[in-house]
């Protein structure tokens, strides 16, 4: 009687794809993971959100209703912003020079890049894909910022937030160069008045 040995082969073929093809689909899972663990790492980490505390009592002491003159609905010659930028050389320090100095050191010390002041409400930005109406808003800001912000949500919340970029480098560091990481929190202010 012949023996077929082409039958073992064959077999062995076929158990080699099998597991190829289910470590692909192992690994892609682990990677969209880790991709995933990271962005949340990135997003309103306790750290940062300790920081951006720290910085709304600093700021809640001066004029922030100002800024909120500068975010507008539907004006003729401006868009419609749901997103400002402001620091320490906005107006909000009336008459009050020294604070000036104290804030860009607060800034330095705890490595903000960018502060931005914007209404509670930002659940409008979640289903954003092209920049007209509210979305232009998202032309403002750098792609990163624009993801944190479609995150962030609040529907029916009234009143504003303060929502601070920290970039550092792997050392932990201020960083403003090519090897930054950026992280990003928010605080609600509620209502200014």
């Amino acid at each position: 009687m012949k023996r077929k040995k082409g039958f073992v082969f064959v077999e062995t073929l076929v158990v080699v794809a099998v597991l190829t093809t289910s470590l692909l689909m192992l690994y892609s899972t682990y990677s969209a993971s880790i991709r995933k663990e990271k962005t949340r790492i990135k997003y309103n980490d306790s750290v940062y959100l300790y920081r951006t505390y720290y910085l709304e009592k600093f700021f809640r002491s001066f004029r922030l209703d100002m800024l909120s003159v500068s975010l507008n609905k539907d004006d003729d010659t401006k868009p419609y912003l749901l997103t400002t930028g402001f620091g320490c050389t906005n107006n909000i320090f009336i008459h009050e020079e020294d604070n000036l100095g104290i804030c860009e050191n607060l800034l330095s010390n705890l490595h903000v890049s960018n502060l931005y002041f914007a209404y509670n409400d930002l659940s409008s930005l979640q289903n954003c894909t092209n920049a007209s109406g509210k979305c232009e808003s998202l032309l403002q800001v750098n792609e990163d910022m624009g993801a944190y912000l479609k995150t962030i949500g609040g529907e029916g919340k009234t009143g504003y937030r303060i929502i601070a970029e920290y970039s550092e480098n792997k050392d932990g560091e201020y960083c403003d160069g090519d090897d930054c990481v950026f992280y990003y929190a928010t605080i609600s202010l509620g209502d200014l008045s």
